[in-house]
C-alpha cells in the first residue's frame, strides 16, 4: 500500500479518535470499548458507558438527577419518593415538578438502605447512582451494572458544599449533562453571593432557632441543627451554634434539653414545615415554652423542609432569602419570597417546577407566621 494513503489513514483515525474523547466528556479517559473511567465520590475508579441512556439514583441521588435535567433518562425511583402508604413523592419538589416520575417502578428503598436487585435488573440502567461504597459494591457484584457512588448530603459546611459541587460536576460527566452541572454550581454560587452581599455588616439583633429539624421523619420543637444552612447563608445568629462541632456537623440534627432551649430564649424560631404538627403538640403540652420571647412575642415562622428524604437545596435557599426578608426587611425589599422560591423551583427542577411553591404552601403552610 503506498506510504501517503497508509500516513493519511493513520491520521484521520487519530482524529477521529480525538473527536470521540473530546465527545464523551473532555478529560474523562477512554478506556474500553464504549466505556469511560469515572472516579467517583468514594475515589472508586468506575467503568460507565459514554453515552448514558437509563440511569437509576439510590441513596436520595434521583433529586440531583432531576437538577441535572436527566429526568428522561430516569428508568427507577425509590419508595419514598412514590406515593405508596408512608412515602413523601407529593411533598418532594422534584418530584412535583416531574409527576411522571411517579409512574416508574420502586426499585429501592433508602429508608432501609435496601437495593431491589431483580428489579433494579428488569430496568437495566446504564449506571446506578448510590450513596456508599458497599451498596455500590454489592450492586455490580449482583447486577452486574456499573454503581458510582456520589455525595448529594447535606451542605452545612464549606467542605460539604464544596463535596457536593464535585459529585454534581462528576454525575454530569455521567450523564452527557456537564454544561448543565456548571449551570447549577452558578446557580448556587450566584445565590450564596447575593445573600453575603445583603446581609454583610449588617444585623438584626435578633437570636434565630431553627425547631423540628426533620431526620428520617419529622420531630418536635427540641430538634434542631447547629449548622442551618439558610442561617448560616444570612449571618443569622442561631442560638443553637453554641453546640457547633465538627461532630454536629455530620449529624442529620441535634436534639436539645427543654431547658436549653429555654435558656437561649431565642427572638425569632423558625419551623421545619413537615413538623409543625409535632412543635404545635409540644408547645401545647410544655407551656414552659411560652416564657420564650419567640413564642410570647409572636415571632414564629414556618418555612419549607429542608432535610426531607435527604436534602433539600432548592427549598435551602428559597427559605434563605424567606428568612432575610423577615430579619433585614430593609436589605430584603426587593425580594417577594413567594416569586423568589418559584423561580428557585424552577431553576433547579425544570418540568413543572412553577407549581412546587403553590402545592408545598398548600401542604405545609408556605412562608406565614405560626401561632403557636
Amino acid at each position: 500500500m503506498d506510504k501517503k494513503l497508509i500516513a493519511g489513514i493513520i491520521i484521520i483515525a487519530i482524529l477521529v479518535g480525538g473527536i470521540l474523547v473530546y465527545t464523551f466528556g473532555g478529560d474523562i479517559p477512554v478506556s474500553g470499548e464504549g466505556n469511560v473511567s469515572i472516579t467517583d465520590a468514594a475515589g472508586r475508579t468506575v467503568q460507565v458507558p459514554a453515552q448514558v441512556n437509563k440511569v437509576v439514583g439510590t441513596g436520595c441521588s434521583g433529586r440531583e438527577i432531576v437538577y441535572l435535567n436527566a429526568s428522561d433518562k430516569m428508568v427507577g425511583i425509590e419508595q419514598m419518593e412514590s406515593n405508596s402508604t408512608g412515602a413523601w413523592g407529593n411533598q418532594l419538589p422534584y418530584m412535583i415538578a416531574h409527576p411522571e416520575l411517579l409512574k416508574l417502578p420502586v426499585v429501592a428503598n433508602a429508608r432501609t438502605d435496601t437495593v431491589y436487585y431483580e428489579k433494579l435488573a428488569e430496568v437495566d440502567p446504564d449506571v446506578v447512582f448510590v450513596g456508599t461504597a458497599e451498596q455500590a459494591d454489592n450492586v455490580q457484584t449482583k447486577t452486574g451494572i456499573p454503581a458510582v457512588v456520589v455525595y448529594v448530603g447535606a451542605v452545612e459546611t464549606p467542605e460539604q458544599m464544596d463535596k457536593y459541587k464535585e459529585s454534581l460536576k462528576m454525575m454530569g460527566r455521567v450523564l452527557g449533562k456537564e454544561d448543565r452541572a456548571d449551570e447549577l454550581i452558578n446557580y448556587i454560587n450566584s445565590y450564596e453571593e447575593d445573600l453575603a452581599k445583603r446581609t454583610a455588616g449588617v444585623s438584626s439583633n435578633k437570636t434565630v432557632y431553627i425547631a423540628g429539624q426533620a431526620y428520617y421523619g419529622t420531630h418536635g420543637i427540641t430538634s434542631t441543627n447547629a449548622f442551618y444552612p439558610p442561617f448560616i447563608m444570612v449571618n443569622a445568629d442561631n442560638v443553637a451554634s453554641a453546640m457547633n462541632t465538627t461532630t454536629n456537623a455530620t449529624l442529620h440534627a441535634i436534639s436539645v434539653d427543654k431547658e436549653q432551649l429555654v435558656t437561649w430564649n431565642p427572638d425569632m424560631i423558625f419551623v421545619e414545615g413537615s413538623s409543625a404538627e409535632s412543635i404545635i403538640n409540644d408547645t401545647n403540652q410544655n407551656t414552659v415554652y411560652q416564657s420564650i420571647n419567640a413564642v410570647k412575642n409572636g415571632d414564629v415562622y414556618d418555612v419549607l423542609p429542608y432535610c426531607l428524604f435527604s436534602y433539600n437545596k432548592d427549598s435551602m435557599i428559597a427559605d434563605a432569602y424567606y428568612i432575610g426578608k423577615i430579619l433585614y426587611p430593609e436589605q430584603f425589599a426587593d425580594v417577594d419570597p413567594e416569586e423568589k422560591a418559584n423561580e428557585i423551583f424552577m431553576k433547579f427542577n425544570g418540568g413543572s417546577g412553577e407549581l412546587v411553591y403553590s402545592t408545598l404552601k398548600t401542604q405545609y403552610g408556605g412562608f406565614k407566621k405560626m401561632d403557636i
